[in-house]
């Protein structure tokens, strides 16, 4: 019996005042949505935006040449990639013309740390005061400084770089990719 007057309250409600409320509430979710989705228009469209869609496409461009082979001097991902080879042809399909070689592209933007680096920033390694090598950050978290980038064994590959002995040691510092994208295009005006 306690059953049934459970159900009849139940049917009550929902037919009752509770369909006021379930209304509001998918009326509720539906602005909220549309205010949602304008955000992101705006921000989209906002610096801060721009900024944040280079680096993504930067990490993303990069990630697809993944397996493509080791190449010195080369930008042509049908022969392979040099490190610095790589930063330029990726940097080159978002319409971005950089310096060809490491040391040029981190003499082109103040350094920070590589503590601070975010995805789609670079990142240089080097030893005896000379820089041998740039990356392209794609997470960095903890212990954790994930790059893409191309080595003479591998070619173009992801690691952690700090899980390698080689790599942990020579990390330098890295540059904020849109800051050296903004500079650049300083010194073409």
């Amino acid at each position: 019996m306690q059953i049934i007057k459970y159900i009849y309250i139940f049917i009550a409600l929902v037919m009752g005042m509770g369909c006021s409320n379930v209304k509001l509430a998918l009326y509720d979710n539906e602005k909220r949505q549309e205010y949602a989705i304008e955000t992101k228009k705006a921000f989209s469209n906002s610096d801060a935006g721009k900024e944040i869609a280079l680096k993504n496409a930067m990490v993303e461009t990069a990630q697809k040449y993944e397996g493509t082979t080791y190449r010195y001097g080369s930008i042509d991902p049908k022969k392979g990639f040099d490190c610095s080879g790589l930063v330029y042809y990726v940097a080159s399909k978002q319409k971005i013309e950089l310096p060809r070689s490491s040391s040029s592209l981190a003499a082109s933007a103040p350094h920070i740390p590589w503590k601070k680096a975010v995805p789609g920033d670079l990142v240089f390694f080097g030893d005896h005061g000379s820089i041998h090598h740039v990356a392209i950050v794609t997470k960095n978290k903890n212990d954790e400084l994930w790059v893409i980038h191309s080595t003479i064994n591998k070619g173009v590959y992801s690691e952690n770089v700090l899980n390698s002995e080689y790599w942990k040691k020579r990390i330098l510092f890295a540059v904020d990719f849109n800051t050296l994208v903004q500079g650049l295009k300083k010194v073409k005006s």
